[in-house]
């Protein structure tokens, strides 16, 4: 039985009210390569002179080698895979389905982008990026949720939250989780958009053959699968 370790985070989900679409999303590594994994992106930052944060909102022009290296890693390590689910705002009613509360509207969807990923016959550890929540059980009552659906089949055997700025492998989801949400709110189109950003973006497409990255994936997709999320919730 092998044990996975699930490292998530957000885009959009609050921020920014002119981008129609939020993105949820996680990487998912085996846990005993993720010791390996980090010093590789590590030894990549010291390499590029690329100290701090790597997530999507650091991508310049100035560090633009050292995330085309750090995309390389991502694409070929064939048991570092991605999932997000997208989500258009739109189509959010907190008031009808989640009494008025927006955060119980995103532990929901991050119920949704999880309990479809994990697989039977495997553990899996989580960590989410730590949010400021206005219920305190928030990430105890995600895990009793997964738990309580996944049992007989997968194991959850833990799900905590952690602080982002010394957690690279969180940092890489964001940095993913941020193309996605660039492409589907067509920031790439935008007057003034950010040369590095849109050059990223193109070569995690040409690197995972897709045309657009701005579209939902089958979903037995394995490497980069990105859930259009229809429902409502």
């Amino acid at each position: 039985m092998t044990v996975f370790n699930i490292y998530c985070d957000e885009s959009r989900h609050t921020s920014d009210k002119g981008d129609r679409y939020a993105v949820i999303g996680a990487l998912q590594c085996p846990r005993d390569e993720k010791k390996a994994l980090v010093h590789r992106i590590h030894s990549l930052q010291a390499l590029h002179n690329a100290h701090g944060e790597l997530g999507w909102k650091r991508l310049s022009p100035n560090r633009a080698r050292f995330y085309d290296d750090l995309l390389d890693i991502f694409l070929d390590t064939p048991f570092l895979n991605f999932r997000c689910i997208v989500v258009d705002r739109h189509n959010l009613d907190h008031e009808r389905y989640n009494d008025g509360s927006p955060e119980l509207g995103f532990y929901k969807l991050y119920y949704q982008m999880l309990v479809h990923w994990l697989e039977p016959s495997h553990e899996y550890r989580l960590y989410l990026d730590w949010q400021q929540n206005a219920a305190s059980n928030r990430f105890r009552d995600l895990k009793t949720v997964l738990t309580r659906k996944l049992s007989g089949r997968a194991h959850v055997l833990s799900l905590e939250p952690v602080w982002s700025d010394n957690q690279p492998m969180v940092q890489l989801a964001d940095l993913l989780i941020g193309a996605v949400g660039y492409a589907w709110n067509e920031r790439d189109k935008a007057e003034g958009a950010s040369k590095a950003k849109i050059d990223f973006l193109r070569r995690l497409e040409a690197g995972l053959a897709r045309p657009s990255m701005a579209r939902g994936t089958a979903k037995g997709e394995k490497k980069f699968n990105v859930f259009d999320w229809q429902g409502r919730v």
